[in-house]
């Protein structure tokens, strides 16, 4: 029994490098956020989403990946789905919230919310013994509602997955996916922290 599970996971390392191109265009980016320790605020809030900041797509091509034995391409969609996590997360911490793509698009609001995603990288390993890594920064500027500058939240926040997962069966898909959701869902953690620093 131990032998043939050995050779099953044998089997999926050589397997899953098999082709000269490994595509990874559906790398899907599913965040999970937890709102039950936000504490609610009166303040009305508004959140620009503009189309730069949801539309991101972030598209890689590498050489070829000793360990893959393949290039590896893809394309993985950030803004959209980043986009419905930062607002779940503002219209749980406030009384109200609205959104628009600018300032002119809303009103009547004690604070504003203006996210960047400064950078996003994304890497699957090159040798045997490297991890699918990724990193994002995200910037938002927080104004009060007459446009002047409250705060800069700047935050930094990586994800991994080893290829020791592959041990547990895992494809390198889910391994991909689990590196990018991890380093997104650190950053959605660490922005929710910070608005109950703040609010």
């Amino acid at each position: 029994m131990k032998i043939s599970t050995l050779f099953l996971c044998i089997t999926a390392l050589l397997l899953s490098g098999c082709s000269s191109t490994m595509d990874m265009r559906k790398i899907s980016v599913e965040p999970k956020i937890s709102t039950e320790n936000i504490r609610k605020s009166s303040l009305r809030a508004g959140l620009i989403l503009n189309d730069q900041f949801t539309s991101y797509k972030y598209n890689f091509e590498t050489g070829k990946q000793l360990f893959l034995l393949a290039k590896v391409r893809g394309e993985i969609d950030i803004g959209k789905n980043l986009s419905n996590a930062l607002y779940g997360i503002v219209s749980s911490k406030f009384k109200s919230v609205s959104m628009g793509s600018n300032i002119n698009e809303i009103d009547d609001v004690d604070i504003y919310f203006v996210p960047h995603i400064k950078s996003f990288e994304f890497s699957p390993p090159y040798t045997g013994m490297g991890s699918y890594t990724a990193a994002i920064e995200l910037e938002t500027e927080i104004f009060n509602g007459d446009g002047k500058l409250q705060h800069r939240i700047n935050i930094k926040q990586d994800g991994s997955r080893s290829m020791f997962n592959q041990f547990a069966l895992k494809t390198n898909y889910d391994m991909a996916c689990g590196a990018v959701n991890e380093a997104i869902n650190n950053t959605l953690e660490e922005f929710s922290v910070k608005l109950n620093e703040y609010y």
